[in-house]
């Protein structure tokens, strides 16, 4: 039996599989070298934040969980000098953080809003960022377009099969591979997604098994659109991805909003 924990306790299995939604990365280094300082929430072990410090922005980077925290700190102090220079992290929660400043982007990337489940904690987390806008500044939150094919194969009570989630090579012929499985409640809109991580040396011999779980709410659309304006703000844009794709069901919702 697999050890379970959360996921965000265990950054190096974070980083082994979690490289985000194709392009993101470079997207958000894109718009924070035009806003030249940017604020981002749940900066997790900093996949996004070092890319857009390495753009020139000015970045400060909140994150909850003490080992992602800790994990970011060390990637950055693999960059030079310049863009470590750039770069603030901070231990704090993006219900609940006043840092006394106002910036011309907050970004909140590859899912992490949809960790607040309760409305309350949502609209906590919108209206500070709300505060933290500069008058012109946007806030750009990127989530899954739920898929309801794949939300109505998902509803049995014992959870989906597991399936393949990913596989990462390792040094001397180690590799490590992940398996999933998932358990919708569409009456709270959301679901819980645990993640099997199993080591294998060169021969093939399993050398350790630990097990993850990932809790998620999901958002529709019209829903957000409420929620930002109960919140203070406005809808700029919706694109569907970040190539400048037209919203569409199933894909991304990426969205770009300001003080209203």
């Amino acid at each position: 039996m697999a050890e379970q924990n959360d996921l965000y306790t265990a950054p190096d299995l974070y980083d082994l599989l979690s490289d985000g939604v194709p392009g993101d990365a470079a997207w958000f280094a894109k718009q924070a070298a035009k806003a030249k300082r940017v604020l981002e929430l749940a900066a997790g072990t900093g996949r996004v934040t070092i890319p857009m410090a390495r753009s020139g922005a000015k970045v400060t980077a909140i994150e909850l969980r003490e080992p992602m925290l800790e994990e970011a700190a060390k990637r950055l102090s693999r960059e030079k000098p310049p863009v470590q220079r750039r770069v603030e992290l901070f231990q704090g929660d993006m219900r609940a953080f006043d840092l006394k400043k106002q910036f011309p982007l907050i970004v909140i990337p590859f899912r992490a809003f949809q960790h607040l489940h309760a409305v309350a904690d949502q609209r906590a987390c919108l209206e500070c960022c709300r505060d933290h806008l500069t008058r012109q500044g946007n806030l750009v939150i990127d989530l899954f377009d739920p898929n309801l094919r794949i939300l109505g194969n998902n509803l049995d009570v014992n959870g989906t099969a597991a399936r393949f989630f990913g596989e990462t090579a390792l040094p001397k012929g180690e590799r490590v591979v992940a398996m999933s499985s998932r358990v919708t409640c569409p009456e709270e809109q959301r679901f819980e997604e645990t993640i099997v991580y199993e080591k294998f040396d060169s021969s093939g011999k399993s050398v350790w098994r630990r097990a993850h779980k990932i809790h998620l709410r999901y958002f529709f659309r019209y829903e957000m659109e409420h929620l930002f304006e109960l919140s203070g703000l406005e809808v700029v844009k919706l694109d569907g991805g970040f190539k400048g794709q037209p919203y569409k069901h199933g894909a991304e919702q990426l969205w770009t909003v300001k003080r209203a």
